[in-house]
């Protein structure tokens, strides 16, 4: 099974992404990485692994719907449907372009998921769903089973709800409204290290979640990790996992596929 991850940002995250996927590259064995963007171009060359994805002509989020003015855009909408974005994938592996990985990861893949759909970290204090006793689970780092989401046929239906429903966190509430707990998995908050899901001793993934600008001097604890991949080279990045790369040339990496959306009935 291909070990793939996927981020996913609008223009003004691109650099973010990168320093994300240095850090990924450096403590995994990853062997894919989709940067879901707004472009057919990226502004900086980009390793041959990783593949953009220009998702600016999805159909499935209108733009009148409910969540297309909020915060977080089209960009966080289309994470609910990597089901159909990635037709060739059992799993993917969600990363916030605001988490740096700082401990290998590989472990994640190789948990099995069964008929689960999501492994994720849950949110000890959140207080907007329990007051109804439920779970909620932070997917800013999350493993997708998108084998067992697409026997589920879920994906219509949650793009239904977001098309219809107006959600806090988007695609986030919605995952949990209709799978948590009992399809999801409970993470080990190391791999989510964050404010959400509670800080640790020990952490495998930093998510800088809460913080609006976790890349600022002195701005969020923990600061340090991005500044360490944010000054590192892609060349370091795949020595720390024994692997030999030369520098790309300084030109912008033209998308090697646009992919337009379909609707989910088709």
């Amino acid at each position: 099974m291909m070990r793939a991850a996927v981020y996913s940002g609008s223009r003004n995250l691109y650099p973010h992404m990168v320093v994300a996927a240095k850090s990924l590259i450096a403590n995994s064995s990853v062997e894919k990485i989709y940067f879901l963007i707004e472009d057919d171009t990226f502004p900086e060359a980009l390793p041959p692994l990783i593949e953009t994805v220009n998702v600016s002509g999805q159909k499935w989020f209108p733009a009148d719907g409910p969540n297309m003015k909020s915060q977080f855009t089209y960009m966080a909408l289309v994470r609910a449907c990597y089901a159909s974005l990635f037709p060739d994938l059992d799993k993917v592996l969600q990363l916030d372009v605001d988490t740096i990985v700082v401990d290998n990861i590989d472990a994640l893949w190789d948990i099995d998921m069964g008929s689960k759909w999501i492994i994720a970290a849950e949110e000890p204090y959140n207080t907007y769903w329990k007051p109804w006793g439920m779970q909620y689970y932070n997917v800013g780092v999350s493993m997708f089973n998108l084998k067992a989401i697409r026997q589920a046929g879920i994906e219509k239906e949650i793009v239904h709800d977001l098309n219809t429903v107006e959600e806090k966190f988007v695609e986030q509430d919605a995952w949990n409204r209709f799978g948590a707990p009992r399809k999801f998995i409970t993470l080990e908050n190391r791999y989510n290290d964050s404010k959400p899901c509670g800080f640790t001793d020990n952490p495998a993934i930093v998510h800088y979640a809460g913080w609006k600008n976790w890349w600022d001097e002195g701005s969020c604890p923990r600061r340090e990790y991005y500044t360490k991949y944010r000054n590192m080279t892609w060349e370091e990045a795949f020595a720390c996992r024994g692997e030999a790369y030369s520098e790309p040339k300084p030109a912008p990496k033209k998308t090697t596929r646009t992919r337009k959306a379909k609707t989910s009935e088709s």
